[in-house]
Formats: C-alpha cells, structure tokens, sequence
C-alpha cells in the first residue's frame, strides 16, 4: 500500500469510533453541567422579602432563586458534541415573626394603651409598662398567687395570662382596691391583725379574698383556707391573715 492510500484510510472514520467520541463528549458535558449546578447551589442567591400584615399577625415570606446556563462542547474523535443546560434552583418559606401589638386594656377602670409584645404577660404589662407595681413579680408559675388580679371579678393569674387575651375585660389591681390613703376594709383589718409581714404575697391575698367577699360576704374558716389556698405567705403569717379576713367575714 502506498503512502497516501495509507494516510488516507487513516484520515477515515468508522461508525463504532463515532459513537465513541460522541459518547465521550456527552459524559464530559455531562459532568460540566453537574458541576454548574453545584455552583448555583452554593453561590448567594438574590431574596426578595414580602410581609404581610393581618390583624396582629406578620408572616414574613421569603423567596430565593438563582439561574445559570452552562454550554458545554466538545469535540471527539469523529465529532462535535454540543450540550446546553439551563439549572434554577427556587426555594420558598414562611417564617413567623415575633410581633408587638398597640393594645388597650381596661385597668382599675382607666382606659391604658401601650405598644406590647405578643408573649408578654399581663403580670409584665401592667408592672413595666403602666407602673402599678402593687401586683408582684413572683414565681411565674402560677404557683405564690402573687400576682393575682381580678379579670371581670374573677381572680387569675396575671403571671400566666397574657395581656392581649385581656384586651376587652375589665381588670381590678390592688391600687384599684385600696391605697394607703384610702384603704379597704379588707386591708384595714389585716392591719389590725397584723397579718402583714414582708407585703410580697399581700397584693394576691387581699385580691382573692376581694373576690371570695364579693361572691360570699360570711365565708367560715374553712372556706377562707381553701379559698386562700393557691397564695403562699413566704413568712408563714397564715394565723394573723386569717384573723384579718374572717374579722370581715
């Protein structure tokens, strides 16, 4: 054979080494693409925020999305392989947001407003936030009695209520029950009976027992102990408080 009927079955191409190249060059394309969407993953997407507002909620809505090309040729033995691919990646999600809400509440009858944290009690608001530290800060779990108030008569406490399911009631403190210049019967009798000690857990005593007076003005011994049950005296001072309540009852 001669030399240029040598070079020119080389110069030709079979059938099987076509597919091969073109093969090959689809595995390399392939590659390539995988490695373009690992980099869209990893790269910092643009966000775009929208929060929504309804009555006392916020949701805050995030969307993120990020779009890359990546054409990839490659040319093989007996052939070009061309491989474009288009790769987004859109993530979605939905956060609640702490939240404040501007709420009044009906206080000792006075209308008050404030500008309150969803999670706040109505222990911390009517102390931190109006002033009327008469209503003590306790155990925060609904354990000392403390904190008592009335919310339309009834004692609860304010430790483990919070202020916007107050909104609407009317609540009672110890300052809309007496002042040291205006005291109640109740508490002036406690003070003759000297059934005042360190005063922490006074407030949620004279609240409650306002409340059992209200619903029984001659509750027996008895019905003072249970009644007076859920609020602990720190000082152990049960005998004189339950000498100043009966001495009204």
């Amino acid at each position: 054979m001669s030399k240029e009927e040598d070079d020119k079955q080389k110069s030709k191409v079979s059938r099987r080494n076509f597919i091969i190249g073109v093969g090959a060059g689809a595995v390399v394309a392939a590659v390539a693409v995988a490695g373009a969407e690992t980099l869209i993953k990893s790269s910092a997407p643009t966000v775009t925020t929208t929060v929504t507002t309804g009555g006392s909620t916020v949701t805050a809505t995030t969307t993120a999305t990020a779009t890359a090309t990546k054409t990839v040729t490659t040319t093989a033995q007996g052939g070009t392989s061309t491989v474009t691919q288009t790769v987004t990646n859109t993530v979605t999600a939905t956060t609640p947001l702490a939240t404040t809400t501007l709420m009044t509440l009906n206080i000792n009858g006075v209308q008050r407003a404030a500008l309150v944290d969803n999670r706040w009690s109505l222990m911390e608001v009517i102390r931190y936030k109006f002033d009327l530290i008469g209503t003590k800060h306790g155990c925060e779990r609904g354990e000392c009695g403390a904190c008592a108030v009335l919310m339309d008569g009834t004692p609860v406490l304010s430790c483990m209520t919070l202020a916007v399911s107050a909104v609407g009631h009317a609540i009672t403190t110890i300052e809309g029950i007496g002042m040291p210049e205006h005291l109640s019967a109740l508490q002036g009798a406690l003070l003759d009976a000297d059934g005042v000690m360190c005063g922490a857990c006074v407030p949620g005593i004279v609240v409650t027992a306002t409340a059992v007076l209200a619903a029984n003005p001659h509750p027996t011994d008895a019905q003072w102990r249970v009644a007076l049950s859920g609020n602990l005296c720190k000082c152990g001072n049960w005998v004189h408080i339950l000498q100043g309540v009966e001495a009204v009852s």
